[in-house]
């Protein structure tokens, strides 16, 4: 008579080890995807942005360890026994608290229950003792799950206490990198429209308005700007964009607004002064950027003065 064999259950520490490896694997892996996106928008310091690059693979690479390691262990694999055993070596020198953590977890893996369940053998080719083994792997050992959890509970914490600590600052010096990058296209885009609205609408005259360049010439459906800078102090991406007149000594009218071809509201003058400050200062954006009918665009960490004179913290944007 054929023997029926028993099923074959995963120990519940088995299972615990198993998610605590994909939360720790995930953890990695968005610790990554925070440091490629910091390594691509680049920091301007290109040795800065090796390092984080380097960093970045390594987290991604651990990551995945880390994930395949709780595949292998929810799936009865060798290679998560393998796995959990580096890494609870290593966890060895995690002095005193990953210390008692690692050979708690390698006394475990060390069972020859245990041993059984990984390797890797079809359980129909298991002998009697084996099956013996296996049947006396402890199912209920409650306290050491618990124990177990809230050690691991307790790294995990400080864990993502540190990849907050790190991705916070990240993702918001990204964020401000690229709000950065949208205020300087920004005043490039409106030192164009002046520059087409001096040649094709007034006799050498800017507009001293977003509004005025908002207008189409009579008889043209496409105005000097684009829609999403048509009105004075717009914000887009947490810049607040303007345009005035060159407050310089010297700048006068060129010819009334009437002359303009789009009849503008206000008198175009010899010279502007279009500026980009950030909403929240450190928090938006942290340079302020100007630029006037020299077509020179300059960046400053404080708020630029109109005129445009040139000092030691206003410095040209390449």
């Amino acid at each position: 008579m054929q023997r029926v064999l028993p099923e074959v259950k995963r120990p519940s520490i088995i299972s615990l080890l198993a998610v605590l490896q994909f939360i720790g694997g995930g953890l990695w892996m968005v610790a990554a995807v925070v440091g490629l996106i910091r390594a691509v928008i680049g920091s301007g310091d290109p040795g800065a942005d090796a390092a984080t690059l380097f960093a970045a693979v390594v987290c991604g690479v651990l990551g995945g360890l880390l994930l395949t390691c709780g595949s292998g262990l929810w799936n009865l694999r060798p290679i998560g026994r393998t796995l959990q055993r580096i890494f609870a070596f290593i966890g060895l020198l995690g002095i005193p608290f990953g210390t008692i953590i690692s050979i708690l977890i390698l006394v475990y893996l060390n069972k020859p229950g245990i041993k059984v369940l990984f390797s890797g053998r079809p359980s129909t080719d298991w002998t009697e003792q084996e099956w013996a083994d296996v049947a006396a792997i402890p199912q209920s050992s409650a306290a050491v799950v618990v124990v177990m959890a809230i050690a691991v509970g307790v790294v995990i914490v400080a864990f993502l206490g540190i990849v907050a600590a790190i991705a916070v600052p990240a993702l918001l010096r990204a964020r401000i990198s690229g709000n950065e990058a949208s205020a300087i296209g920004s005043l490039r885009a409106i030192l164009s429209a002046e520059s087409s609205f001096a040649a094709s609408c007034a006799p050498g005259g800017y507009a001293v308005t977003l509004d005025d360049l908002a207008k189409p010439p009579r008889d043209a459906a496409t105005a000097f700007i684009s829609p999403d800078l048509s009105s004075n102090g717009v914000v887009k991406a947490g810049y607040r964009i303007a345009v005035t007149r060159d407050a310089a000594p010297g700048v006068r009218d060129v010819t009334a607004a009437a002359g303009t071809c789009n009849g503008s509201t206000n008198a175009p003058a010899s010279s502007f002064f279009a500026s980009a400050e950030p909403v929240t200062p450190g928090g938006t954006g942290v340079r302020y950027f100007a630029v006037d009918a020299r077509g020179i665009l300059v960046s400053s960490p404080e708020p630029i003065p109109n005129p445009l004179v040139p000092s030691a913290a206003i410095t040209p944007v390449p």
